[in-house]
């Protein structure tokens, strides 16, 4: 696959913060048929196999004990190396933002690569490389990066496209919602129609508000979404609920709102086509989910904005000679 390499950001760009500066504009409600909003919708299932998009390779004697490992693994490789490089969020607060006190990042993704790193061995440095939306998927099929832990949703084009990349199973289930200001009556996205919303490049929120038929404004990283807003060029943000919580409490006058746009599974993104090594992500992950872990950082990191979705459960079915 003949893909050029991309220049990865080596530090999280700032978000900055503009609460109570200047007067934002209020959204204005469009009337709209009920058939116009969307509703929340199921995982989607792949047609090229029939499964689920959260389905992944069942571990299948591969643990987090490295016996289990073939000597030419990637998890051999990089505990021998003594380095496991990543791609995450630098801005993304609650999920991947650099604490400013301390400068490290920090967020429910980077603990979760913080415990596969320990698995695969105990000392192993963590080398993080700060990636937008967009770059996740080439960071994984050019090698830049081993792993990407990045809000990222398990699709079915993200599975079967040209860009295809393999996923662990899912550990956390988010939605699509909208963040507006606090006294606005918008809730949906057909509530904004002809409204600027801001959403990121190559993120599913951008593809559903264009399909939605929204006006979108888009920007390569979604913390500039923050600053449109509270500079009054964007009525909305629409994203995840997990990276709207994340600017809400940044900005006293914003609110996110209304009933999830889309099931959001979020998976940790793999190299294609390297199965054992999903599949060891695969065994910590359920070491994670019987151990408490997985709980203890939505409790962490997710309380106080909102219901808290339940733990999930593995899915699997995918076969290590297919896709």
């Amino acid at each position: 696959m003949n893909l050029s390499k991309r220049a990865l950001t080596a530090t999280a760009a700032g978000v900055l913060l503009l609460a109570g500066c200047g007067a934002a504009p209020t959204a204005t409600i469009q009337a709209q048929p009920a058939a116009a909003v969307l509703a929340a919708t199921e995982v989607e299932t792949c047609s090229q196999d029939g499964l689920s998009a959260t389905a992944s390779f069942a571990p299948d004697g591969i643990s987090t004990n490295p016996s289990s490992w073939s000597d030419e693994s990637t998890m051999g490789k990089i505990r021998k190396s003594g380095k496991l490089v990543v791609g995450v969020a630098g801005d993304v607060k609650l999920w991947g933002s650099r604490n400013s006190q301390t400068g490290q990042l920090e967020g429910f993704d980077i603990d979760v690569l913080k415990r596969i790193a320990t698995e695969i061995g105990p000392g192993l440095k963590i080398e993080y490389k700060v990636i937008n939306f967009a770059e996740r998927q080439p960071a994984l099929i050019d090698g830049d990066v081993q792993l990407v832990a990045h809000t990222m949703t398990m699709t079915c084009p993200r599975w079967f496209d040209e860009n295809a990349i393999n996923f662990s199973t899912e550990y956390y289930r988010a939605g699509q919602k909208v963040l507006v200001r606090s006294d606005s009556k918008a809730t949906t996205l057909a509530d904004l129609e002809g409204q600027k919303i801001c959403a990121a490049t190559g993120s599913t929120s951008l593809a559903n508000l264009k399909e939605q038929g929204g006006d979108p404004l888009e920007v390569s990283d979604v913390g500039d979404c923050l600053v449109k807003f509270q500079e009054g060029e964007v009525i909305a943000i629409t994203s995840d609920d997990t990276v709207l919580a994340g600017f809400a409490a940044q900005d006293p006058y914003a609110e996110v709102k209304g009933e999830a746009i889309t099931e959001v599974p979020y998976g940790v993104g793999i190299a294609p086509d390297d199965v054992e090594f999903t599949q060891f992500v695969n065994a910590v992950l359920e070491e994670m989910r019987s151990d408490g872990t997985l709980q203890r950082l939505t409790d962490k990191y997710m309380a106080g904005t909102g219901e808290l979705p339940a733990v999930p459960k593995a899915v699997y079915g995918r076969k290590v000679d297919g896709r």
